[in-house]
């Protein structure tokens, strides 16, 4: 209700909504760097989650191949192969490419070549974990593959801070 001449009561517009909402972001400063932090934990648990037994080839064949075969009718069984194997490879490559993403654009926005290196670093890690999960095996192609996808999106990530 808008406020009348002589009036104590204060008039909600937008101004002074966002006024409030901006002070009540901004109330607590010690928390706001370890937010920043929260969606990198956030997709690394899902990394190491993927990294888990039932994540293995065997058991996402069970949802890959079909969806292939329903997908592209009369596809060879060796096609198939290719096919799971190519989509297991792209969520490598993709899957960095968010961690590092996340990094830059949040807890390291301006150390790219820290969060570069973290991104190498968990993926070594990562592939370690995989040696003690049953039906995992480590590679380091995958490493090479893991960093890939990161340094593809240091790359994407300067391209479009040039160009903006």
């Amino acid at each position: 209700m808008p406020s009348r001449p002589g009036d104590r009561t204060m008039s909600w517009d937008a101004a002074n909504w966002m006024s409030a909402t901006n002070s009540l972001s901004t109330a607590s400063p010690e928390i706001g760097p370890l937010r920043e932090w929260i969606p990198v934990i956030l997709w690394g648990v899902l990394i190491f989650t993927l990294s888990t037994a039932p994540f293995s080839a065997a058991n996402t064949a069970r949802i890959i191949d079909p969806l292939l075969r329903f997908l592209i009718p009369g596809i060879t069984a060796s096609s198939v192969d290719v096919g799971h194997m190519l989509i297991r490879k792209c969520a490598h490559f993709t899957e960095y490419g968010i961690l590092f993403w996340l990094l830059v654009r949040g807890p390291m926005a301006e150390r790219p070549y820290l969060a570069l290196m973290l991104c190498v670093l968990y993926a070594l890690t990562d592939e370690g974990h995989q040696v003690f999960v049953p039906g995992r095996t480590a590679s380091l192609y995958d490493v090479a593959l893991d960093s890939t996808g990161a340094l593809f999106s240091y790359f994407l990530n300067t391209a479009i801070r040039e160009i903006a």
